[in-house]
C-alpha cells in the first residue's frame, strides 16, 4: 500500500487555464502588447511565475518582469476561480486516498495556490501544501518532495507523485517514488509520455481503477 500521494496543482488537480491565460493577456494589454493563444500561455505553465510571466511578455529583463508580475498578481488575485474548476474524478480518488497521506507540492506561488484548494472545497484532504515560493526550490529539484518524506518516515517505495508534465515526472523519478502522469492536463500528450513516468492515465477515474487494481 502507497502510504504518502503528492500532487501537482494547475493541469492535474484543477483545470485552472482560462484563469491563467485571461490574467497573462491582461498583463500583456497593460504592456502594450496583443494577446497570445490560450493554449501558447498555457504551453509556459510548470516553472513558477516569473518564468511564465517572462514568457508571456518575451523577456528576461528585471524591469519589465517585475512590472508584468505585479500587474498578472494583481488581476490573478480577483479572478482565479472565475472558470477553475476541478478535473472530473479528482474528488473520489481523494477521498479514495483519504486514508493514506497526500499532499500537494506545485510551483504556483501562495496564496494562490492555497486559496484555489480552499475555494475549490478540497483543502481539507491534504496535511502540507508546498508552494512556488516555499523554502524548497521549485521542481525538477526533488528538495520538497524528500523533505515530505524525511519527516513522515516515509520510504521512497511508499509513495507516489501524480502530475500533467514532463517536470512532474522528473521530479518524482529524482526523488526515486513512483510516477503517475494525467494527459488531462497542460502538457502535449506525446511530452509526457516521452518523460516516460511510471504510469499513464487519461483521467483520475482511470488512476483510481489502476490504484485499486494495484493494491494501493
Amino acid at each position: 500500500m502507497k502510504r504518502l500521494i503528492l500532487y501537482d496543482l494547475d493541469g492535474t488537480l484543477a483545470d485552472t487555464r482560462k484563469d491563467i491565460a485571461q490574467a497573462a493577456n491582461h498583463m500583456r494589454a497593460q504592456m502594450q502588447l496583443r494577446p497570445l493563444p490560450d493554449q501558447a500561455i498555457c504551453g509556459y505553465v510548470g516553472l513558477g511565475l516569473r518564468k511564465l510571466v517572462q514568457s508571456c511578455l518575451g523577456t528576461e529583463e528585471d524591469r519589465r518582469t517585475e512590472e508584468g508580475m505585479r500587474i498578472y498578481r494583481a488581476f490573478y488575485a480577483e479572478h482565479l476561480l472565475d472558470h477553475t474548476v476541478l478535473y472530473p474524478g479528482v474528488r473520489e480518488a481523494l477521498e479514495f486516498f483519504r486514508p493514506r497521506q497526500q499532499a500537494v507540492v506545485t510551483n504556483k506561488p501562495n496564496p494562490y495556490s492555497r486559496q484555489i484548494l480552499e475555494g475549490l472545497g478540497i483543502v481539507g484532504y491534504f496535511f502540507e501544501i508546498i508552494a512556488g515560493d516555499s523554502e524548497y526550490a521549485k521542481k525538477p529539484d526533488p528538495e520538497s518532495l524528500l523533505a515530505i518524506m524525511s519527516r513522515q518516515g516515509i520510504s521512497a517505495s511508499e509513495a507516489v507523485l501524480v502530475g500533467d508534465s514532463a517536470i512532474d515526472v522528473e521530479t518524482g523519478a529524482r526523488a526515486g517514488v513512483f510516477t503517475v502522469g494525467v494527459t488531462h492536463g497542460f502538457s502535449d500528450e506525446q511530452e509526457l509520455k516521452a518523460a516516460r513516468p511510471d504510469c499513464v492515465v487519461d483521467s483520475f477515474e482511470q488512476l483510481l481503477k489502476f490504484a485499486q487494481r494495484e493494491g494501493w
